[in-house]
């Protein structure tokens, strides 16, 4: 039988595993982050308990009858069908997903709704006030983590063969890390048109950079991301 006791150790682990892995991610400007990882794993772990104690409560009548008991089929099911409500609660647009803390709220609710309607209150209970505390204090926490940021930067210059290294060396030097580097040549006009794709810890790029892809004269026009 599962103690009150085992039941917090399982839940409150799988919730630090969770977590863990999600703040790795919430580094690199991932849009499943800390909040994310934290009820997807806290959701399976209540689903997986419960199964558990389904086998639990049967197994007396299951060894002295044709009964038999799986105590993954339940949860499967379960865990397909919210699979297709959550999809519903995220948005994708060019540069942005959004919904995925709402779809992980939607997986854990049904696991809780899992655990109260076969009469393990305590179970139910822990999952709520842990997801509440995932929605409510979590998410302060999110804006302290330093994250990775991703922007495009489109320059029209006036071709010269050294331009594109002028360029990285510019990146460079303030420490920018380049992502995929392209560009594309109108010969007619003599212009090139590079297109940069970068990741920084900041949201804007550096003014010393700017200051200087404006002061260069091959370069045209600037347009960020």
């Amino acid at each position: 039988m599962f103690t009150y006791e085992t039941i917090t150790y399982r839940l409150l682990v799988a919730c630090l595993c969770g977590a863990l892995i999600g703040i790795e991610r919430e580094r690199h400007g991932r849009a499943a982050g800390l909040r994310t990882h934290f009820m997807v794993a806290l959701g399976s772990a209540t689903i997986m308990i419960m199964s558990l104690m389904i086998l639990d409560l049967h197994k007396a009548s299951a060894n002295s009858s044709i009964l038999r008991i799986d105590p993954g089929r339940i949860a499967a099911q379960v865990i397909t069908g919210i699979g297709f409500l959550g999809a519903g609660a995220i948005i994708h647009t060019k540069r942005l997903i959004s919904g995925l803390t709402t779809a992980a709220c939607l997986w854990v609710a049904a696991s809780i709704g899992l655990a109260a309607g076969m009469g393990h209150f305590f179970l139910a209970g822990m999952a709520t006030v842990l997801s509440l505390f995932s929605l409510y204090l979590l998410k302060g926490f999110e804006h302290l983590i330093p994250k990775d940021r991703y922007h495009t930067i489109e320059l029209t210059c006036h071709y010269h063969p050294q331009l594109l290294e002028v360029i990285e060396n510019m990146m460079a030097a303030h420490q920018i890390k380049i992502i995929s580097f392209g560009y594309s040549h109108d010969m007619e006009n003599n212009l090139l048109v590079v297109t940069i794709e970068i990741r920084l810890t900041q949201t804007r790029l550096p003014q010393g950079l700017l200051d200087q892809l404006h002061e260069d004269n091959h370069i045209l026009k600037v347009v960020w991301q």
